[in-house]
């Protein structure tokens, strides 16, 4: 049997073996229950972390990432499990260079450098262009020895918070701005209150002195001045009423003022425009008399614009209108005067500008008001060198100035100073119509050298008559005497040939001289064909021989003409044989446009019939500077010996005691046509 004592020795040693084991089997079974728990908590962190939204890194001295969230991986390009040897900067930045190296702030760094908790700002953007700002937190990670071995990382997106602190800084900065600005506009406003207090009181001032300036001109004005407020019950009333009126203001005041009014007051009325301006009206005095006055009339308002009443001037103009009464009567009594007489009237300036102008000279000149006298009267550009106005200005006496031709019209001119209203000394200029005298004067004239010259021709003729007669008769005698051979006779027949000539001119000249209108036993009713048929007869050999062509038109139901017909006859004659010179003058022999043209025509002239007789030749013409001398005596374009000058002048005598006219038109190497006009029944009064 074994020993006991050896046994229970043996069996305390297994069992403190067992209790050792058992023991070391309760520790580890401890240690394994305190690593499980462990590791739920580390596995319950870890899943707590990666769940988190930010980013949480943790990152060593070495700037190796030891351990990144699942939000760290979504703001980088790495994918988890990657961390080993990953540096932060890669990481976080995606760069290959530490963030020191490229300018940036480097979080761990700055944590080392300061052991303590680490803020920091970065700017990303992002690929859609959208800028953001995180905030990344560095906390450092202790050993028990006091060993720093890195940094706690936390990234956060703060783009929304900086852009509000962002905002508030700037409004901070803008309510700031505004605080000084306000503050500065209080400061000014302040000064410009105090300014402005001050100018009220200075405007108080000039006010107070404008008011009592304004009543005074109310007072003393020289217009009647009066007003009302809506009722038309009178507020104000100056001195000058009473004058006019005779109404007192203690009479007036608080009643209407209609107390003078002949007629409804209209400046309440909408439908009368305001203001009133110079409307004339009757006005009842206090003591009954009637008055014309000018009134003015406009409605008051207060600053806002509400009708409070109105204000009415108004002035006596009775005596102006009576006076303008009188003046208009004046005028028309020197206007029709004026017409009477049947002279133009200007009005000169001393700048030769025509300030007035009557009807006369308006239908001769047009209206010339404000122009130069000198452009109207003489057509120049510039004041006359002898200036007849100025004249008369300075020497204070009426001139008359050398007449003046305006549309072939004479006009006399008369100039006359007299002194304005305005105190300035003008001109009045008088012109008259005497294109009528000087026709009458030219042919007074004309007549008493006819009557000089027909004296003349009458005593001439007479003496020269008889011995003409001799010497054709003797002449002719001695030529019935010779033989026919005689060589003589040639010599005798010139003779008489040319005292044939001769005895023709003394004809003629009798014949001027004894120029009057015949005795009515004379006179014939005569078909104007028939004349003309005669005269043409006497030339139509010669103008067969010349090659003139002859165009003679007559209807044949032309009223017969009451005239002496020789002597219209003779008439013909000198017009047919004036053309045959004219056309033989410019064409030598025969020609086509070698022709001479007669026309006669009925016409009517102020209800009185005419027979127009036209003789139109293609010849030389006449030059327009000679043509109105071709009627006078003794005048002719003929070369010498073709002619006497008498023919025309003598023809237009025999048209004029036919109480016919006779007139003219040429254009040089043209045509000349003469043309006879003969009335077709003369007033008995006119036969006698």
């Amino acid at each position: 049997m074994p020993d006991s004592k050896q046994t229970k020795a043996e069996l305390l040693n297994e069992l403190n073996k067992c209790r050792a084991r058992i023991e070391k089997l309760e520790q580890n079974q401890v240690h394994q229950k305190v690593d499980d728990h462990l590791n739920q908590k580390i596995h319950f962190f870890e899943s707590f972390i990666n769940e988190l939204t930010e980013p949480v890194l943790v990152i060593d001295t070495d700037f190796k990432v030891q351990y990144a969230n699942k939000a760290a991986y979504e703001i980088s390009s790495s994918s988890p499990g990657t961390t080993d040897e990953l540096p932060c900067h890669k990481l976080l930045f995606n760069l290959d260079t530490p963030c020191h190296h490229t300018g940036r702030t480097c979080l761990l760094k700055q944590v080392i450098e300061e052991g303590k908790q680490v803020t920091i700002d970065h700017p990303v953007e992002q690929d859609n262009g959208e800028k953001k700002v995180f905030e990344i937190l560095g906390s450092p990670i202790w050993h028990a020895n006091g060993t720093l071995l890195g940094i706690v990382s936390t990234i956060r997106d703060v783009t929304q918070q900086r852009n509000d602190q962002q905002m508030l800084e700037k409004g901070h900065d803008f309510l700031e701005l505004r605080v000084q600005e306000r503050t500065s506009e209080l400061i000014d406003l302040n000064k410009a209150l105090r300014q402005e207090i001050d100018e009220r009181q200075q405007t108080e001032k000039r006010l107070r002195w404008a008011l009592e300036q304004a009543e005074l001109l109310y007072q003393v004005s020289p217009c009647a001045i009066f007003t009302v407020n809506t009722e038309r019950d009178v507020t104000s009333w100056n001195n000058k009423i009473e004058e006019i009126s005779g109404y007192s203001y203690e009479e007036n005041l608080g009643k209407k003022c209609d107390i003078f009014c002949n007629e409804p007051c209209a400046l309440f009325s909408e439908e009368t425009e305001k203001p009133i301006l110079n409307k004339e009206c009757a006005m009842r005095t206090k003591d009954g008399r009637q008055l014309i006055i000018s009134k003015s009339a406009d409605l008051l308002r207060d600053p806002k614009g509400n009708i409070i009443g109105g204000i009415e001037s108004f002035e006596d103009v009775t005596k102006r209108k009576q006076m303008d009464s009188m003046l208009r009567s004046e005028r028309d009594k020197f206007q029709g005067i004026i017409a009477a007489t049947r002279q133009g009237v200007h009005i000169l300036n001393s700048n030769y500008e025509i300030e007035f102008q009557n009807e006369t000279l308006k239908k001769i000149f047009g209206d010339k008001i404000g122009q130069k006298c000198y452009e109207v009267y003489k057509q120049r550009k510039e004041p006359c060198e002898i200036c007849r106005m100025h004249s008369v200005i300075n020497s204070n006496q009426l001139e008359h100035a050398d007449d003046i031709i305006f549309k072939d019209r004479h006009y006399s001119q008369s100039y006359a100073p007299f002194k304005d209203i305005d105190g300035e000394t003008k001109c009045l200029v008088l012109l008259r119509d005497i294109t009528v005298e000087r026709e009458n004067q030219a042919k007074t004239m004309r007549t008493a050298q006819l009557a000089s010259i027909g004296e003349l021709a009458a005593g001439v003729a007479h003496e020269i008559n008889n011995p003409i007669n001799g010497i054709i008769n003797y002449a002719q005698i001695l030529l019935d005497d010779n033989k026919e051979d005689n060589p003589k006779n040639a010599l005798l027949g010139r003779l008489i040939s040319e005292g044939e000539r001769v005895a023709e001119i003394v004809s003629k000249l009798l014949a001027f001289a004894r120029q009057r209108e015949e005795d009515e036993d004379y006179f014939e009713e005569i078909e104007i064909s028939t004349v003309l048929d005669d005269a043409f007869s006497l030339f139509k050999h010669q103008f067969l021989k010349a090659g003139i062509i002859t165009h003679i038109s007559v209807p044949p139901d032309l009223p017969p003409l009451r005239v002496h017909p020789h002597q219209l006859q003779q008439v013909f004659v000198n017009l047919f044989s004036n053309a045959n010179y004219a056309l033989n003058e410019r064409f030598d022999g025969v020609d086509p446009d070698k022709i001479l043209e007669v026309t006669a025509e009925k016409v009517t002239h102020n209800d009185q019939d005419f027979i127009k007789i036209a003789f139109t030749d293609h010849g030389i013409g006449i030059p327009q500077e000679i043509i109105e001398l071709i009627f006078n005596p003794f005048y002719s374009t003929k070369t010498p010996g073709e002619g006497t000058g008498l023919g025309l002048s003598i023809s237009q005598g025999i048209i004029q005691s036919f109480h016919g006219h006779m007139s003219v038109k040429s254009k040089p190497g043209k045509y000349t046509r003469m043309t006879v006009e003969l009335p077709v029944d003369r007033p008995p009064q006119e036969r006698l």
